[in-house]
C-alpha cells in the first residue's frame, strides 16, 4: 500500500494507533540529522503511549547529534538480534540501506511503516507512506503525531526541530516551504529551542576541525567552464568524526556559477561515497541513479566502485553529460 499525500494514511494510524508489541525504530547507514531525529521523535512519542522501543542501525549516532534526547539509547547491530512486530524506517528510499538489518528483523507476519519524502522510495513496506512534497520526513512524523493524537514535548520537538533544520540546510534550501516554517514554529512552541540546535550543529568543532577543514577545502576543482566543482577525500586523509560532522559538499556548491557541486569521499579500497549537489538546474538525483543511488533533484548520493580516482572520473563524465544534455 503506497501513499503519495501529505496525510498520514489510514493504514499506517491503524497500524500505530494501539501498542501491540514490540516497535524496532530501524536507522540507514551513516545515520544524519533527518533520519536520527525522525526515528528518536517517533519512538519517544510511541513510548509514551505505551510501546515498547528500540532504536538501532548499522552505523553509530555521530558525535555531533549526540545531544539529540534517545541518541544514548541507540544501538548498533551487525546482525538483528531478534524480528520485532512492527519495524519503523524513515527517510530511508531503499532497505538495501539498512545492510541485511530490515530482512533479518522482520518475520511473515511484521509491520513494515515505510515513512519517507524522497521521490524514488522503492516502496518496500507493509505499509508505504511517501510525500516528496515534504522538505523533510520530520514534518511528515509531526503530521503524523499530530493524527495519532499523540503529545509533543520538549525532548520530541527537539529531535522533529533537528530532522527539519539538517534537511533543509537550515532552512536555505528550496525545498523550505511555508509548510516548514509553520512547523519548525509549532516546534518551537512546544519546546525544540532553535538556538541549541545551531549551537550544537555549528559551534561545537573540535580544536583541530578548522585545520582539518582548511586541508580538504584546499582539494576544491572548478571545471574550466565553471560550471562543476568537487572535492575528493581519500581514505584517512581526515578523520571519521569530521567527515561526519561536516556538511562538505556545500562548499563547492557555493560557489558563483556552479550548477553541479560533488563530493567524493574514499569509505574503504575500491568504494567511493559520491555526494551531488545542484541548484535547481540539473536534477542530481538522476545521475546519482546511473549508478545505484537517489536522492532529491538538489541533493542526492550513490557508491561507486573503484579508485577515488576512477570514481571521480566515472561521476563526471556523468555530469557533463547531463550538463550537455540540458543544454541541447
Amino acid at each position: 500500500m503506497t501513499e503519495l499525500f501529505s496525510s498520514p494514511p489510514l493504514a499506517l494510524l491503524d497500524a500505530l494507533a494501539q501498542p501491540r508489541g514490540q516497535a524496532l525504530l530501524l536507522g540507514h547507514v551513516h545515520p544524519d540529522g533527518d533520519v536520527l531525529g525522525t526515528l528518536l521523535g517517533a519512538g519517544l512519542a510511541l513510548e509514551h503511549a505505551g510501546w515498547t522501543v528500540t532504536f538501532a542501525g548499522p552505523h553509530p549516532v555521530p558525535d555531533v547529534l549526540a545531544f539529540l534526547p534517545g541518541a544514548a539509547r541507540w544501538e548498533v547491530w551487525t546482525v538483528a538480534p531478534r524480528i520485532f512486530d512492527v519495524i519503523v524506517l524513515t527517510d530511508c528510499p531503499d532497505h538495501a540501506r539498512t545492510e541485511g538489518l530490515l530482512e533479518q528483523a522482520r518475520a511473515a507476519g511484521s509491520r513494515v511503516l515505510n515513512i519517507d519524502h524522497h521521490p524514488d522510495n522503492r516502496r518496500y513496506g507493509t505499509v508505504n507512506w511517501v510525500d516528496p512534497s515534504a522538505a523533510a520526513t520530520g514534518e511528515m512524523i509531526h503530521e503524523l503525531l499530530g493524527a495519532l493524537g499523540l503529545t509533543v514535548t520538549p525532548e520530541i520537538a527537539l529531535c522533529l526541530f533537528t530532522a527539519i533544520h539538517t534537511d533543509t540546510g537550515s532552512f536555505r534550501y528550496s525545498n523550505t516551504t511555508a509548510r516548514t516554517f509553520r512547523i519548525a514554529a509549532e516546534l518551537t512552541a512546544a519546546g525544540a529551542q532553535p538556538a541549541l540546535v545551531s549551537d550544537r550543529l555549528y559551534q561545537q568543532r573540535p580544536p583541530d576541525a578548522l585545520r582539518q577543514l582548511g586541508v580538504v577545502l584546499e582539494g576544491i576543482r572548478v571545471s574550466d567552464d565553471g560550471q562543476v566543482a568537487w572535492l575528493t577525500v581519500p581514505r584517512g586523509f581526515v578523520s571519521g568524526s569530521f567527515m561526519a560532522a561536516e556538511d562538505l559538499a556545500s562548499y563547492p556548491r557555493s560557489l558563483r556559477g556552479v550548477r553541479v557541486a560533488l563530493l567524493f569521499s574514499e569509505e574503504a579500497p575500491g568504494a567511493v561515497k559520491v555526494s551531488l549537489r545542484g541548484k535547481g538546474e540539473v536534477p542530481v538525483n538522476r545521475i546519482a541513479a546511473r549508478f545505484g543511488g537517489g536522492g532529491h533533484e538538489n541533493a542526492a548520493g550513490c557508491t561507486v566502485t573503484g579508485t577515488l580516482d576512477e570514481a571521480t572520473a566515472t561521476v563526471l563524465d556523468a555530469v557533463r553529460d547531463a550538463l550537455a544534455s540540458r543544454a541541447r
